[in-house]
């Protein structure tokens, strides 16, 4: 009996250490490191695995999001810093299995009131991914590059946003996808060494003339010439060398680059995208760049009203394409104004002008005035939900209502337009910029705004 006992003990307990192994491999293995970055050189934690699996329940409003949402966490740690480069996370949605009832146009909502939103840092990446753009088994989200010196937090929240009346057709419908990450290693803009424990640079040229560094103005295309089959891309406008999949670690590769003459004009980027603009008719000081009223550092961007509520985007954003023109933003309130100067707020947005880039060189309330609801609407869409950040950029602020020549405040707590006690929010200045105006460098980030000439 002790002999049968011990059997069967020492087999459950190899069972236990199989499956337990059986299971960490798999979880290495759902990551996929496909391109020239090793496996050594991030960590990803996860808190309840990298699968998403609900069955969604009682609808919820949008001020209760952050507190009731279905959250699915990871992190991303960098464990080894190569130096001239940076690491971007690129992530998806896979083995997308979602309800019909979830995908379907809610008429009060104006869209699904089926939502999966991710965050980084506490920051949503994007737009709010509502049940109707899930379209195939698998959703690219985006790419963010990550920090090495801290640890980089993710968060996925899924949720039934509340319309106000009976939603219970939408409840216990099945969810379910798996989190994705891809690591990419790319060279940053000035890299002064090539040698790279994935791809080795061998030689530069620059329109027929060898260099030993990367172009940093003008722009090129690329030829690169590996002997492995790697395949280097570059991104003339961030001047950034980008490692794509089926890349072979110690490839050589020399690059050819040639001259361009293609432009990207301003109004032909992504809406939302930052740009390097400085106002020059009055603004004063730093605001003049974008900088938000009460700013202090990248952890406190700012605010208006209540200091509870700080801006989580500061700068110049392109906020819409129209007759042909972009429409720059200010991502924050560069000033806070009282509601009964409003009448006011077009003159002080006539300050943040500037003629090198205004639409025709002209500086008048036609090119430049305070954010109004002209504005909102193209800026939100026909659906009329807020699903983007150059709306809802953690901060209060007015903007002006042509109709009633009245104000209406963004209240950040709550996600939504209304009237409010509050007396001071911040002021947005809107600018038409010239249709000539094109990008010459940068990359569009908040970190790295469009560089812009005309």
């Amino acid at each position: 009996m002790l002999g049968l006992i011990s059997i069967v003990v020492i087999s459950v307990f190899g069972l236990m250490l199989t499956t337990s192994y059986a299971w960490y491999s798999y979880e290495n293995a759902s990551t996929k490191f496909d391109v020239v970055t090793a496996n050594d050189e991030v960590e990803i934690i996860w808190q309840k695995g990298e699968y998403i699996n609900t069955e969604v329940a009682i609808p919820i409003k949008s001020s209760e999001i952050d507190r009731y949402s279905d959250k699915y966490d990871f992190n991303i740690r960098v464990k080894q810093k190569i130096i001239g480069n940076e690491m971007v996370a690129r992530i998806s949605l896979v083995d997308v299995v979602i309800d019909d009832e979830l995908k379907k146009i809610d008429s009060l909502l104006g869209d699904s009131p089926f939502r999966v939103d991710f965050f980084y840092q506490g920051r949503l990446v994007g737009n709010s991914i509502s049940g109707a753009n899930i379209l195939s088994s698998s959703f690219e989200i985006g790419d963010v590059v990550l920090s090495d010196d801290i640890d980089n937090q993710f968060e996925f929240r899924v949720y039934l946003l509340d319309n106000g009346e009976d939603q219970s057709y939408l409840m216990n419908k099945k969810f379910q996808a798996k989190i994705e990450v891809n690591i990419v290693s790319r060279a940053s803009t000035y890299v002064k060494s090539f040698d790279h424990p994935d791809i080795y640079v061998s030689d530069i040229v620059i329109d027929g003339n060898h260099s030993k560094s990367l172009p940093v103005s003008g722009l090129y295309r690329m030829n690169s010439f590996c002997e492995k089959g790697s395949r280097v891309l570059w991104d003339s406008y961030s001047k950034t060398l980008i490692y794509d999949k089926g890349s072979n670690i110690a490839d050589s590769c020399k690059l050819e680059f040639t001259s361009s003459n293609d432009k990207l004009y301003l109004k032909d980027v992504n809406v939302g995208s930052y740009v390097k603009y400085v106002g020059s008719n009055g603004c004063q000081d730093n605001s003049c760049s974008g900088e938000n009223a009460n700013y202090v550092d990248k952890d406190n961007m700012g605010y208006c009203g209540d200091d509870g509520f700080h801006f989580h985007v500061s700068g110049w954003r392109v906020a819409y394409s129209f007759d042909d023109t972009a429409y720059l933003v200010s991502a924050g309130a560069l000033e806070c104004g009282l509601r009964n100067n409003m009448n006011s707020f077009d003159t002080i947005a006539l300050g943040y002008c500037n003629s090198n880039y205004s639409y025709r060189g002209d500086c008048n309330s036609s090119v430049v005035h305070s954010l109004n609801d002209t504005d909102i609407e193209k800026m939100i869409g026909s659906s009329g939900i807020v699903q983007n950040d150059l709306v809802d950029n953690g901060g209060y602020y007015w903007y002006y209502n042509t109709k009633s020549l009245d104000g209406v405040s963004w209240n950040p707590g709550m996600r939504k337009f209304g009237n409010s006690g509050v007396s001071s929010y911040g002021i947005r200045p809107v600018i038409r910029i010239d249709s000539s105006v094109y990008v010459v460098g940068g990359a569009g980030t908040m970190d790295d705004p469009y560089v812009i000439y005309k």
